[in-house]
């Protein structure tokens, strides 16, 4: 808004300048050739007075309205009778009369000169006026043209909605007026397209999810087993499978929404990771010997969401892992990082760029006996994005999967 305001300013600003000059030279220049300058006028009496003309007769005969007076016809200033007394001419201003040109013939008299200034006739006023504001109307309109042309196009677009319910791609430039606008449009575009997609692999996967714990308790209902019995257990730990599949989708689900309200804080990362693991190997992660190591550092961040970021990854690697987990974190000038390795079989290399998208898992089988819909790690890459963070896989120093939590030092930044 800034860039166009002051565009139009500008242009409206030197339009008028341009205008103003170009057609007062035209028309009030020309409207006066007969005007004198009162300068020139003094000069040239001046100059007749010491060649001892007839200043009368000269000034007669030049178009001049002349007038004699007595010199004590008007009460002069003293600068202005010691220039007559030194036979020079002096200028007077009037409102009415305009410049008033005096010499002094001789002792008692004083020659009057009026100039006589021609005023723009009304029909040439007119013309000017009209003739101005046509021609600036034209100069906006052409200022405005561009702008107009990329707003009809702006218009066509969003007017188009594609198959997958985002808008087409403008094709505005970046050096138009409205090219913030635009770029705006296309990425709300591309994030609709997105959320479009995503709903898409979330119901899709709901589908495919649901479907083999629902296959598995057909069938049980359909023996009819007895309360207690290995059939009726079965069907509690497939109920107990659908509740966990649902809350997974709805809280990835959740991570596609608006962006959360961050309650940033300062957070102390080992004395978190240790807790999350205390809390853990208590349960999912007893079977595994954890250590944790590394600087003493502190990240600016949501807790809640932190924890839960750290929380899926140890509860991944736990799924992998054979008997060791490591948590380390590192400290730069510029970022912290928090790594969780673990000695199982690793990460391919060709599905590391693929291991942080929605639904995705490397081993179909095994991760379905794992449990998990391949939410955890999409719901981790949402957390980092929402920091302004980063995340990846690479190897492990244990023998299996790296994952690295990247996040600003804001320490560094005070500093």
């Amino acid at each position: 808004m800034a860039r166009l305001f002051t565009s139009l300013y500008l242009f409206i600003t030197l339009a008028l300048i341009c205008l103003s000059a170009g057609l007062e030279r035209i028309f009030i220049d020309s409207a006066q050739p007969q005007n004198m300058r009162s300068e020139a006028v003094v000069r040239l009496l001046e100059a007749a007075k010491k060649q001892e003309l007839d200043l009368l007769l000269l000034a007669t005969d030049s178009g001049f309205k002349v007038q004699i007076l007595s010199i004590n016809d008007i009460a002069w200033p003293t600068s202005s009778a010691e220039q007559l007394a030194k036979q020079k001419a002096i200028v007077l201003h009037d409102a009415k009369l305009g410049e008033q040109i005096f010499i002094a013939l001789d002792k008692r008299r004083v020659l009057q000169l009026t100039l006589v200034t021609h005023a723009i006739e009304p029909s040439t006023l007119f013309l000017y006026s009209g003739l101005f504001f046509v021609l600036l109307a034209l100069l906006i309109g052409l200022w405005v043209w561009p702008l107009w042309r990329d707003l009809v196009s702006l218009k066509h677009s969003v007017s188009i909605l594609q198959p997958d319910g985002s808008i087409a791609n403008n094709n505005i430039g970046k050096s138009s007026l409205i090219a913030p606008i635009a770029a705006a449009l296309n990425a709300m575009s591309q994030h609709v397209q997105s959320l479009m997609q995503s709903q898409r692999e979330l119901s899709g996967a709901v589908a495919h999810e649901f479907r083999t714990p629902l296959s598995r308790l057909k069938f049980a209902l359909a023996v009819k087993p007895a309360p207690g019995s290995s059939p009726w257990n079965e069907m509690e730990n497939d109920v107990d499978e659908l509740e966990r599949l649902v809350q997974e989708m709805l809280d990835y689900a959740g991570t596609e929404a608006q962006m959360p309200e961050m309650n940033l804080a300062e957070i102390p990362i080992l004395e978190l990771c240790q807790h999350i693991v205390t809390r853990l190997q208590t349960s999912h992660l007893s079977a595994f010997d954890i250590h944790i190591e590394g600087d003493d550092s502190t990240i600016l961040a949501d807790p809640h969401f932190i924890e839960r970021a750290i929380e899926n990854l140890l509860l991944n690697a736990g799924r992998y892992a054979n008997k060791s987990l490591g948590i380390y974190v590192e400290k730069s000038n510029d970022f912290v990082d928090i790594a969780i390795e673990d000695d199982g079989r690793g990460v391919d290399e060709s599905l590391r760029d693929k291991i942080f998208e929605p639904f995705f898992r490397p081993d179909e089988g095994r991760d379905r006996a794992q449990g998990g819909a391949g939410l955890g790690l999409a719901i981790v890459k949402r957390i980092q994005q929402w920091h302004g963070g980063s995340c990846w896989v690479s190897d492990s120093s244990l023998g299996g999967a790296k994952f690295v939590l990247r996040f600003t030092n804001h320490l560094s930044r005070i500093d």
